[in-house]
């Protein structure tokens, strides 16, 4: 026990990413990991895939400590967090990040430990398919804690394209606050990851590609999760990206047809359209099938010299008849996320800002044709993965939208941000609508990363209840350093002994 006490110890005391092997999903450095790559325009990446190996370290070895504390007075709070979950009360998050990239094996693992008090919340009940929000209390144990290893992966590759296995989560899409398939806002799931680690640069055109195939033993029903991921970047005036995600939920539901786990693996490669998939199946079975499917489609122009970033995702979330039917309803079962992010601002390479917009309203159709919610499949749990949303986490029927401007250099940095929120938005009764102040300080001391955050929460009609308030209030004192000189030294020492 005085071991495991000091060993915590250690790790609080010490704690760059710069030198990461891995750039991981977590948006929280993508600020600053951009700013960087505009100011060398030959290193602007996309970023819409991660985590994705760091080009611009030549370290084999990276090791990182990186300690958090947290306090909260009302309703579990903060999205895209991984493996913390922020309850009432105070909680502790400290972790070390152990990466390594060679020429045909790359791995990161990262043993953590978390404790949350989870005090007792009083929050009114919603119906099932908002009972995935962040701010519901789905951890009984008070206090709450949790340890293991996050952020575990391993791949065998040949430059730039590999295969292999993970539990670290994932990120697809422009986004900094959202996306449509696939965020940090849950822990991380196991999976085969089959693709590119980094991107295939060929001239001036640029390459990622990943199939994820995972079983989902923390979600109802365990069932089979599929995706075929891809981008392509070219490296005109400006640099544009384009790329498609598509998602399946499979399995897990009792259903007439045979279903093995290789039909669930390659379910990705069927067709399209329904009336193309029913010319392959036999007759005797349904035209549409139980699984849940949702696709996304990305663009993303970069400007090198205004160092401007403008982006944007559609999806939907509903088989489509036939490319007619796509063509008369575009927006049937739809959702999009349109936003930026600027560097440079006023003239000042360390002035940012930025706006996000998602939108998983029903469409203007849906009181003509029915029309499915995304997340909204009871019987996966509305697309959770314990207890978490791994997508947008506004949810069903919601908007969010995002806006920040501060000051960012390599220093230290000062961002403030409005955030707002509805859930419920074409229910008859009152929407329920969330506010937020933030603020998000970082300072940089020798070889110390620290950082604060402060949020401010107002949810108006929670519950969908009219005129009913709640007030949270959340504070974040996270510190960070890179080890890796501590590491490999000691590591010369022992081979010289």
């Amino acid at each position: 026990m005085k071991l495991y006490k000091k060993t915590l110890f250690f790790i609080f005391c010490l704690q760059i990413l710069a030198a990461q092997q891995f750039i991981s999903a977590d948006p929280f450095n993508l600020i600053g990991i951009e700013q960087d790559g505009f100011r060398d325009s030959i290193q602007i990446h996309s970023l819409m895939l991660r985590p994705i190996m760091n080009e611009t370290t030549n370290r084999k070895w990276s090791v990182i400590t990186r300690s958090e504390i947290y306090l909260n007075d009302n309703a579990p709070n903060l999205e895209n967090m991984g493996n913390r979950y922020v309850g009432k009360g105070a909680g502790f998050f400290t972790g070390l990040n152990i990466s390594y990239a060679g020429k045909y094996v790359s791995f990161s693992l990262e043993p953590f430990y978390f404790t949350s008090q989870n005090k007792e919340v009083n929050v009114t009940g919603r119906e099932s398919i908002f009972s995935r929000l962040n701010d519901v209390p789905l951890k009984s144990a008070s206090p709450f804690s949790s340890a293991g290893l996050r952020e575990a992966q391993i791949y065998f590759h040949y430059k730039e394209f590999g295969f292999g296995f993970s539990n670290a989560n994932m990120w697809w899409g422009p986004g900094l606050h959202n996306t449509l398939t696939m965020t940090n806002n849950t822990t991380g799931f196991s999976h085969l990851m089959v693709g590119t680690l980094r991107e295939k640069r060929i001239r001036n055109i640029g390459l990622n590609v990943r199939y994820i195939f995972s079983k989902l033993d923390k979600t109802l029903g365990e069932p089979y999760y599929t995706s075929l991921v891809w981008t392509v970047r070219f490296y005109t005036e400006p640099f544009i990206t384009v790329g498609i995600s598509r998602n399946y939920l499979s399995g897990g539901l009792p259903t007439d047809r045979p279903f093995t786990d290789w039909d669930a693996a390659l379910i990705v490669f069927e067709q399209l359209m329904v009336d193309t998939k029913i010319k392959e199946y036999p007759p005797d079975w349904d035209p549409h099938d139980p699984w849940d499917e949702t696709m996304s489609g990305f663009v993303m122009l970069d400007f090198p010299e205004s160092k401007l970033r403008l982006y944007a995702e559609f999806g939907t979330n509903d088989h489509r008849q036939d490319f007619s039917d796509l063509r008369a309803q575009p927006d049937h079962a739809s959702a999009y996320i349109l936003g930026l992010r600027k560097y440079g601002l006023l003239h000042n390479d360390n002035f940012v800002a930025g706006f996000e917009y998602t939108n998983l309203i029903l469409g203007k159709f849906w009181k003509y044709r029915a029309t499915p919610n995304w997340y909204d499949r009871n019987f996966y749990d509305y697309s959770s993965y314990d207890d978490r949303r791994w997508a947008a986490h506004s949810g069903a029927d919601s908007d969010d939208l995002l806006i920040y401007f501060g000051y960012h250099s390599d220093k230290w940095a000062c961002i403030p941000a409005f955030n707002f929120e509805r859930h419920g938005v074409l229910y008859t009764r009152p929407a329920e609508v969330k506010i937020e102040l933030r603020l998000d300080f970082r300072y940089t001391y020798r070889e110390y990363h620290l950082n604060v955050f402060y949020e401010r929460e107002w949810l108006e009609h929670a519950g969908f209840i009219p005129d009913k308030w709640r007030i949270g209030n959340v504070i974040w004192f996270g510190v960070e350093r890179d080890i890796t000189n501590l590491f490999t030294d000691k590591l010369s020492s022992l081979r010289k002994k």
